[in-house]
């Protein structure tokens, strides 16, 4: 038998290891997808639509590979554009994201991606929110299907919209909730413990996400 908890040691150490800028590199990249796959097959919840509240609440990424490939990976504090973030739905701001959290709640069925944000020298901070619902059925147990329904940049306490837009260089008026046609997207929970959830979306991405203990972002938590 596996020993599930030396393997989530070896994960968490491999994923430890990024280099200076937060990338990997090979050797350490597929060490950090062999212990995953040594992982999937010793999850306590098999069944995710019969845990779904075990499964949800606010968990924060540890390892996000946003694609099949390696070369599609990027470390969780990265350089990018709102437009990215955003599916298009805010414009080509420059932007760091600093943290990337998720919020699932079963009353609302939210699966709400929470990333923390800055303009990339740092100085003004901001959360951007894509809103989602999710669905999951008895055909596929594992597979949280997701529409992202709207978009939401909110403000730190203390900081105005209008400031928040001058800061971020939008322009004055700008709607910073924006609903938008949801694409279909899912994400297949192949691992979930206490304390760390394994991930693989629809477009080829892996995400290792740990438990939070936080009141949540977007949405609130018993």
């Amino acid at each position: 038998m596996a020993d599930v908890a030396a393997l989530k040691d070896q994960l968490n150490e491999a994923i430890d290891a990024c280099q200076a800028d937060g990338t990997y590199d090979d050797e350490t990249f597929d060490r950090i997808h062999r212990l995953i796959n040594g992982l999937v097959p010793h999850t306590p919840t098999p069944s995710p639509l019969e845990s779904q509240e075990f499964v949800a609440g606010p968990w924060g990424s540890r390892f996000a590979q946003f694609g099949p490939k390696h070369t599609a990976g990027k470390p969780i504090r990265h350089e990018t554009t709102m437009a990215l973030q955003s599916f298009g739905q805010f414009p080509k701001v420059p932007i760091l994201v600093h943290d990337i959290d998720q919020e699932i709640r079963v009353e609302g069925n939210h699966y709400n991606n929470v990333t923390d944000i800055s303009t990339p020298d740092s100085t003004h901070r901001a959360t951007l929110i894509v809103w989602g619902r999710y669905d999951v059925t008895d055909e596929n147990p594992v597979r949280y299907s997701v529409d992202f329904y709207a978009i939401e940049l909110r403000a730190p306490d203390g900081i105005s919209d209008d400031e928040l837009r001058a800061q971020f260089g939008l322009e004055a008026g700008f709607e910073l909730y924006r609903e938008m046609k949801p694409p279909k997207l899912h994400s297949d929970i192949v691992y979930c413990d206490d304390d760390m959830r394994i991930n693989f979306g629809s477009m080829g991405g892996v995400y290792v996400m740990k438990r939070l203990e936080a009141r949540g972002k977007s949405v609130t938590f018993a």
